[in-house]
């Protein structure tokens, strides 16, 4: 079976778990079994649900996350050592290594495709603005990007 025809029954199962999940969380108190009371919150607000869009990645927006909290921890660049707070490369910098590879399947795609060599060169990391934009118009970057903004 193809990763293909596996990720729509992921997704469904995810979404169930997710759906079920909400409702418990707004059943009324006395519905659920709860031994823990309720933390308290300097705002009303108890729940922040993020939705990250396509093409971001956890990196892109925590990469640099410090906890607040005493005992929270997180996996990231930073915790990693692979980064420093100040974005700069950090002692394991060469962790974050990138990869080519080589897909020879008729379908075009492979979970884990052979032929893995390292970037000569990588592009530069967009930070505010390319320095050569990827496509020369306006009108070429819409045939390959569509869904973009009249005024992007």
């Amino acid at each position: 079976m193809s990763l293909r025809m596996m990720l729509p029954r992921q997704w469904q199962k995810t979404a169930l778990i997710s759906t079920l999940a909400l409702l418990v969380q707004s059943m009324p108190a006395g519905a659920q079994t709860r031994t823990v009371a309720a933390p308290s919150t300097k705002t009303p607000v108890q729940h922040v649900i993020v939705i990250i869009g396509e093409n971001r990645t956890f990196d892109h927006v925590f990469a640099t996350y410090q906890p607040t909290i005493p005992g929270e921890t997180i996996d990231n660049l930073l915790s990693k050592g692979i980064i420093r707070a100040d974005g700069s490369p950090g002692p394991n910098y060469g962790f974050a290594l990138q990869f080519s590879a080589v897909d020879t399947f008729a379908d075009g795609y492979q979970i884990s495709p052979g032929g893995l060599s390292l970037y000569a060169n990588l592009p530069p990391p967009v930070v505010g603005d390319y320095v050569k934009p990827p496509f020369p118009t306006m009108a070429e970057a819409r045939m390959h990007e569509n869904g973009l903004a009249a005024g992007y």
